[in-house]
């Protein structure tokens, strides 16, 4: 006789977590994969859970070295390396990623880190046949050297150089020669790069797709070669002053593939240049002319010979009547247009423009102090498509003009600090059910109850600031708090009516990473403590200028806010606080050089550190070693300093 069959589990013995398949849990790690809090999470539910979340991460961003042994145990397919909050990376370091990691590593970011030399690129670059990208950006250091080594990443499509002011055209010519898979190369501020090592960037690596080389010393002759590049398309000239309508009228050729052209501050070309410059580059969709062209009939009819033209920035640039009445005749509607600072735009010039352009999705007329009602008029009614407003400091625009702002329902950024607006601009804006950034700074009219028709309406804002609205109290942050769950960002900073109930209320925004109360004196340790212990996330934290917050309150932070990269704050026990990275140290009572040199002496995360320039003096000279040799940056500012003791 068989025995009978073992009773099925019962469903409190099941652990249904061994029923999701492999492909469910990678799926929900990638939902995940921005938010450190829920990967550790699920990394502890089992050890399958643990293994798993180490196999699938590819990115990592570590806070602290110390912390990399056991990454290197732990995690075995790294590919995308960023070390940007680590400002000491030596050779040693980068010889261990290199056999760590040398069939996986894609991409590594060394912009903020220092200390290492030739010798561990060339391990890195040779070791790791996989590397794609290395960013190298602000090593003032980096000498022609060390390019070589980088020469070494046979497979290298994207280089970033910016502010590496050692590097020659000798540096450039290794790369170009060895590294002819180059698809992006970023050269801005390499002031000793000129028009040879420009030149054979272009004529070496011939999948080049971008190329920034703002504020290079370089002429009209690198760019034939430039222009015979079939595949580029985003194009950066910015502050090339060598540059002129002479130089580009001699081009024979324009490069066919160009989708984006920045000739902004190029001072020395016009319209007559531009067409040189642009023949025949009937891809282009973007053009940022800021500060340099002014904007006439000719300029005008120059851009309209571009048929997928869609963007055009005229930042700063003088404006004329005829040429943006020209722009309004177009056949084709443009999609962003940016004038801001444009001090002559008015109502008619356009009012006439925006009404050719009707598919119009992002408009930027900050600080165009002449338009008013008529122009708010004629936007809304002819752009009813706009997901991007900016109109900062339009002062004659008038509070009732606000009320049209609903009229566009797809608004998903809105700009009107400065302005007039009131609680009515307010409520029409609730129409825009999309918006995720409202910015309302020294928007003096509005008050609680404008924001409680925000906070009822606009759930998806992720985006509020609220500086020095001086009539906004607890009761409208506490309306933006329970309305918007998903806000990441938020001003409040100089507004006395502020107290420990705001921060209460924002504590129940868990995606919280920037707040601003400075200059806020009613804010204490009960607000703050709320804030650190729930909103882990915080990687931004300005609280100078806010006297009732005490040391324990700084401490509770330290303790809770593990993210916290930036902080402006007027107390110093910030010691313990393990993803501080920078501080901007003004405005105190009662600090003292011993105190300050304690607490540098702790903090073993800084990499910059902005301090009154009065403490120079003050500060022992093994400080100001011990900081240079740990990779920190001290940066010295003339701003009022009040101590209470000096000792």
């Amino acid at each position: 006789m068989e025995p009978p069959p073992p009773p099925p589990p019962s469903i409190a013995t099941t652990n249904f977590f061994n029923l999701l398949s492999e492909e469910i849990l990678c799926l929900i790690l990638d939902h995940v994969a921005n938010d450190p809090f829920s990967r550790k999470s699920f990394s502890q539910v089992s050890k399958s859970f643990y293994s798993l979340e180490s196999a699938h991460r590819r990115a990592l961003k570590p806070r602290r070295l110390e912390y990399l042994p056991n990454a290197f145990r732990r995690y075995t397919s790294i590919s995308h390396l960023d070390f940007s909050l680590c400002p000491r990376v030596e050779d040693d370091t980068l010889a261990s990623i290199s056999r760590t990691w040398k069939s996986s590593l894609r991409s590594i970011n060394l912009s903020a880190s220092k200390f290492f030399t030739r010798k561990g690129l060339s391990t890195l670059a040779s070791n790791c046949s996989c590397l794609i990208e290395i960013d190298l950006s602000n090593r003032t250091d980096l000498t022609d050297s060390g390019l070589r080594a980088i020469g070494e990443a046979k497979n290298l499509e994207t280089l970033r150089l910016t502010r590496c002011k050692s590097i020659t055209d000798m540096g450039i010519a290794c790369v170009a020669v060895s590294c002819t898979k180059l698809r992006s190369i970023c050269l801005r501020w390499c002031l000793h790069v000129s028009d040879f090592g420009v030149g054979l960037i272009a004529l070496k690596c011939k999948e080049m797709r971008n190329l920034d080389l703002s504020y290079l010393p370089i002429t009209e002759k690198c760019l034939p070669p430039i222009f015979q590049l079939e595949h580029l398309e985003d194009l950066v000239l910015e502050n090339c002053l060598g540059i002129d309508d002479d130089g580009l009228a001699s081009l024979k050729k324009c490069c066919k593939s160009l989708k984006m052209l920045n000739l902004s501050n190029c001072l020395n070309i016009s319209h007559i240049g531009l067409s040189s410059l642009t023949k025949n580059a009937q891809n282009l969709e973007k053009i940022i002319l800021s500060y340099g062209l002014s904007l006439t009939n000719d300029l005008a009819n120059c851009l309209h010979n571009f048929p997928r033209l869609q963007s055009v920035y005229l930042d700063g640039c003088l404006i004329r009547g005829s040429g943006v009445k020209a722009v309004g005749n177009w056949n084709s509607s443009l999609k962003e247009l940016s004038l801001s600072k444009c001090k002559l735009v008015t109502d008619e010039c356009l009012s006439f423009t925006v009404q050719t352009h009707k598919e119009l999705r992002k408009l930027d007329i900050t600080c165009c102090h002449n338009i008013t009602y008529a122009s708010m008029y004629s936007i809304t009614s002819s752009c009813p498509m706009l997901t991007s407003l900016r109109m900062e400091s339009c002062t004659l625009v008038t509070t009732d003009a606000f009320l049209l702002i609903g009229r566009c329902q797809f608004l998903e950024e809105i700009d009107v600090t400065d302005t007039e607006i009131d609680d009515a601009g307010l409520e029409s804006i609730t129409r825009c059910s999309k918006l995720s950034s409202l910015k309302l700074g020294i928007c003096l009219k509005i008050t609680d109850k404008g924001l409680g028709y925000i906070g009822s309406s606009c759930s998806k804002l992720t985006e509020l600031d609220l500086y020095r609205c001086s009539s906004v109290t607890d009761v409208g942050i506490a309306a933006i708090a329970d309305g918007c769950p998903s806000l990441v960002v938020i001003n409040i900073a100089y507004n006395t009516n502020v107290t420990d109930n705001s921060l209460l209320s924002l504590s129940k925004c868990l995606k919280l990473r920037k707040l601003e109360i400075r200059g806020c004196p009613r804010v204490s340790l009960v607000g703050l403590s709320a804030i650190a212990v729930r909103c882990r996330q915080l990687t931004l934290l300005d609280i100078k200028k806010c006297s009732n917050i005490t040391d324990d309150g700084m401490i509770q932070l330290a303790q809770n806010s593990q993210n916290l990269t930036q902080a402006n704050m007027g107390l110093m026990a910030l010691a313990s606080m393990s993803c501080l990275h920078h501080i901007s140290v003004y405005h105190l009572e009662g600090l003292t050089s011993s105190g300050l040199a304690a607490f540098l002496l702790a903090s073993q995360t800084l990499t910059k550190v902005k301090l009154s320039s009065t403490w120079k003096s003050l500060l022992p000279q093994y400080i100001h070693e011990y900081m240079e040799a740990r990779g920190c940056v001290l940066v010295w500012r003339d701003k009022p300093f009040w101590p209470s003791i000096l000792l």
